[in-house]
């Protein structure tokens, strides 16, 4: 059972530093140093996770929870995933939309909103969740429908002065809770939720992707994003054995001792994977088969050998 950020500082205390003793403070830092060493070393059970996501104009964007998808599925069929090695190739006679072919496929660049108001012209609104943060104020880089570029500071429970067509980037401090980010069209007075900004969120961008033929929700396999505990009752993904030598590790890096270091790595990683043993279902698994279309080698060059006559392929 995973323990609580409190019961870890009790359980890893004695292995900060050289002395064996420390605050709860200086403990904290460290979980949290223990705990990003260890984060992308592999693919552990409490980093990724499961997520239904709906689709908005035939896209979807990775909430700022995620990193990677590592699989995806539409109606309870698979979904594969195009990379840099499949290229789209304008063509006025055939639209992507209408693809029998259920892949996802990355739209590019950074987006600081989940979804966007095309219908005309809008007022940024701003709404906080907790009472705590009714006095925050958000920095946007928005532009008009002329394509100029605005710098806009809006207080949380208000609006814009002027209207705009887009966002392009957002500056947020660190607050208690959620921040909700509106569109409000002044000609239908109505709000259209664009985005929800995280308590962490300081400079959000996340990535957006197309979405297969028909999809309006799609359920995708990806890993978390990292992120500092601070919350005494906030849950440690990984077992305190583990973080007790992730710690010793940080101490003999600290010390420049690299052997050392690499051993209590290697243990803090072998007292994890050990932990997973128990979650595994001991039973077969789907075949997996290669993408024979992906390419491997783009040139080859065939050529005589001058002391023989046998022919080499060289990639």
């Amino acid at each position: 059972m995973p323990l609580t950020l409190a019961e870890m500082v009790e359980e890893v205390k004695g292995a900060v530093g050289d002395s064996g003793t420390c605050s709860e403070e200086l403990a904290i830092t460290y979980i949290n140093r223990a705990r990003r060493l260890l984060w992308e070393k592999r693919e552990w059970n409490a980093t990724c996770e499961y997520v239904c996501i709906c689709c908005v104009d035939s896209c979807f964007t990775l909430p700022p929870r995620y990193t990677q998808i590592k699989a995806a599925w539409v109606n309870n069929t698979a979904a594969s995933l195009a990379d840099e090695w499949f290229n789209l190739t304008p063509n006025a006679n055939w639209v992507w939309q209408n693809s029998c072919h259920r892949q996802i496929i990355e739209v590019g660049g950074k987006h600081v909103v989940f979804r966007d108001y095309r219908t005309r012209p809008y007022q940024i609104s701003i709404l906080a969740e907790s009472r705590d943060d009714q006095d925050v104020e958000l920095s946007f880089e928005a532009y008009n429908e002329y394509g100029s570029y605005d710098q806009v500071t809006i207080k949380a429970g208000e609006k814009s002065p002027n209207t705009y067509v887009g966002v392009r980037s957002v500056s947020k401090p660190k607050t208690k809770g959620r921040v909700r980010m509106y569109a409000y069209d002044p000609v239908l007075e109505t709000s259209t939720l664009l985005s929800i900004y995280q308590p962490q969120d300081a400079h959000p961008s996340w990535r957006r992707f197309k979405a297969p033929k028909g999809c309006n929700c799609i359920t995708i396999y990806a890993a978390k994003t990292y992120s500092d505990l601070e919350d005494l009752n906030e849950l440690v993904e990984f077992t305190p054995e583990a973080m007790y030598f992730a710690v010793l590790a940080i101490n003999s890096k600290e010390n420049r001792m690299g052997n050392e270091y690499l051993s209590n790595l290697g243990l803090a990683i072998a007292e994890e994977e050990k932990a997973m043993e128990s979650d595994e279902i001991p039973t077969a698994s789907p075949p997996r088969f290669v993408d024979y279309r992906r390419p491997e080698n783009l040139i080859e060059d065939t050529f005589l050998s001058p002391s023989s006559n046998d022919y080499f392929l060289y990639p």
